[in-house]
């Protein structure tokens, strides 16, 4: 089973035709703009559709910056909320 996202944000929904059967497959992102595949085939076939993999690693746990400042969080070490200096986050 392979959760894939679609080409694009507008894209709410493709229809596979069986090449065996001709039995009509839809699938339809759900709220979290994913479809869940079964089979093999229509995976390849959502593939060059231009569908990508689902990000399934979650959040990166490398950490920012925080600035000493105001407290704003950022990945830079200038702050862009206030131009103050930010400190690494472990």
């Amino acid at each position: 089973m392979a959760r894939l996202c679609l080409p694009d944000g507008a894209v709410r929904g493709i229809d596979i035709q069986g090449a065996q059967t001709g039995t009509v497959t839809s699938y339809t992102a759900g709220r979290d703009g994913t479809v869940t595949v079964d089979n093999p085939q229509h995976e390849r076939a959502l593939r060059q559709y231009g569908a990508f993999p689902a990000n399934l690693g979650g959040r990166s746990t490398r950490g920012g910056y925080r600035c000493g400042v105001c407290g704003f969080a950022a990945y830079i070490k200038t702050c862009s909320r206030c131009g103050g200096t930010c400190e690494k986050e472990s």
